[in-house]
């Protein structure tokens, strides 16, 4: 459904034949009321008729005109002068002429023309150029018009009237229809008017916003949700392209937040160009630190290695520490904690096997038999049954215990810099078997002592990196959902 949405000023019905000059607009309005028959071929609707042409140029057909004038009672504060200048006559010539046919567009049935009268809440007509009210009075009648017309543009026409009806109706009208409401603004020397979607632009800032606060917390769900529901106003003044790019990056971001690497490839894959679309004034920052290209971020998930995937929880574990998901974190520390001792085995040899078919699995759950026998050592309370050895974090502790002692190696220092994690993954295990709650003190007095502060907590994160080096035997790679982030912002930056 199309509405046209009025204000109704002095300047907005004209007659060559009965000039204003000296007259207020309601008597005037009145007598082109009183003479309609003898006057209509020479009437114009300068501004409204410029409105319904637009229209007609972008093949619209208007379902209904509201017509918004004034009709202060004469005795009113503002006073007679103010009085005489009210256009409810005029809208009332005006519905006429539309309901006749006006402006070279067809007749619209009298039904789908209303007039508004500005009022105060109890019904009483006032002052058009009082900002609160005008603006109070069209929260009031706008919200029940968007209630039962939901759907289809909203055209408000805000040149006519005084400016408090022009700043009321674009504020109104953009909080009511939101992306729906386009603002015309009519111009005397032009034939037609500029449009602007209102809702568009004014709701476009906030969205955006809205993108960026989410993937400051790794929300990239909710981020790609907004970008969805919203994708023609947030696209709103982007380079072109961008909004299509957007959505891929959001996409990967969401799959890699979850250790999802082939949703992830599957992601960026939709992506005929490689290179994110930006505004100009912003080309210039990218590729520099922290700014991937998507060729980057693609290559990154294309064939991770073991050390890859276990730098991608240490950053996973981060980033849910940073948004205060405390027990999100301690799941991701005894994944990386566990995830760490099944590296160092398999670096030093050590079979795994999958329970399902017992064949070599690096990931499997079981520890090959056959490997085990062949080794110079036996494990504490094992008893060779024929069967794989089912694996846990403190086998594989102690089975790097004996292949340090059976290889000459000292991993004394790395496997006590690992045990300091421990007290953590108790506590995760108390919670699982527990309703209890998860707090950053909680952290704090398990890593670094009962009397720690809750900010001591945030050792931890450095800790891990520091375990992370020495196992990989390289530094902690940078973040991806920083580099994502930043990469998120400068798409999100209008042209112009």
């Amino acid at each position: 459904m199309t509405l046209l949405i009025c204000n109704v000023g002095g300047a907005d019905l004209i007659c060559a034949d009965l000039p204003k000059e000296r007259r207020g607009e309601r008597g005037w309005a009145e007598e082109v009321l009183a003479r309609y028959d003898e006057l209509r071929p020479l009437l114009r609707l300068p501004i409204i008729g410029k409105a319904l042409a637009y229209l007609a140029s972008q093949g619209l057909a208007v379902d209904a005109v509201v017509l918004i004038a004034s009709d202060q009672p004469v005795a009113a504060p503002a006073g007679p002068r103010f009085w005489e200048s009210d256009t409810c006559h005029t809208a009332a010539v005006i519905a006429r002429m539309l309901a006749d046919g006006a402006a070279g567009h067809p007749p619209l049935p009298v039904h789908q023309i209303t007039t508004w009268v500005i009022a105060d809440e109890s019904g009483v007509g006032g002052d058009p150029s009082d900002y609160d009210l005008v603006l109070g009075f069209l929260e009031r009648r706008l919200a029940a018009l968007t209630a039962a017309t939901p759907d289809g543009p909203a055209f408000l026409e805000v040149t006519g009237g005084t400016p408090a009806m022009t700043t009321g109706l674009l504020i109104a009208g953009t909080e009511a229809f939101g992306p729906r409401a386009e603002l015309l603004s009519i111009h005397p020397r032009r034939p037609l008017p500029s449009a602007l979607n209102t809702g568009r632009r004014l709701l476009a800032a906030p969205l955006r916003a809205t993108l960026r606060s989410n993937a400051a917390t790794c929300a990239y769900d909710a981020a790609l949700a907004t970008l969805r529901a919203n994708r023609d106003t947030i696209a709103d003044r982007l380079a072109p392209g961008a909004v299509e790019t957007i959505e891929a990056l959001l996409d990967y971001a969401r799959c890699r937040y979850s250790f999802d690497f082939p949703g992830a490839r599957a992601a960026l894959a939709t992506l005929r160009d490689p290179t994110p679309p930006l505004p100009p004034q912003r080309e210039r920052g990218l590729g520099g630190e922290g700014h991937p290209s998507i060729a980057d971020l693609a290559a990154q998930v294309a064939a991770p290695d073991r050390a890859d995937l276990l730098a991608e929880v240490v950053h996973g574990a981060v980033a849910r520490y940073q948004a205060g998901l405390y027990a999100d974190f301690l799941t991701q520390l005894v994944r990386f904690e566990e995830n760490l001792l099944r590296l160092l085995c398999l670096d030093r040899g050590v079979r795994f096997t999958a329970r399902q078919d017992g064949g070599d699995d690096d990931d499997g759950s079981l520890i090959s038999r056959a490997w085990l026998r062949a080794q110079p050592f036996t494990l504490s309370r094992d008893y060779d049954d024929g069967r794989d050895r089912p694996t846990s974090r403190a086998l594989l502790r102690e089975l790097l215990g004996l292949l340090a002692h059976a290889h000459g190696e000292n991993l004394r220092p790395l496997l006590a810099d690992l045990d300091q994690l421990r007290p953590l993954v108790y506590l995760r295990n108390e919670l699982t078997h527990s309703l209890d709650g998860v707090r950053q003190r909680d952290l704090a007095e398990r890593f670094a002592g009962r009397r720690a502060a809750a900010p001591e907590a945030d050792t931890i994160i450095p800790h891990l990196s520091g375990l992370f080096t020495q196992v990989a035997g390289r530094a902690l790679p940078p973040s991806p959902f920083v580099a994502i982030n930043a990469l998120l912002d400068h798409m999100l930056g209008v042209e112009g």
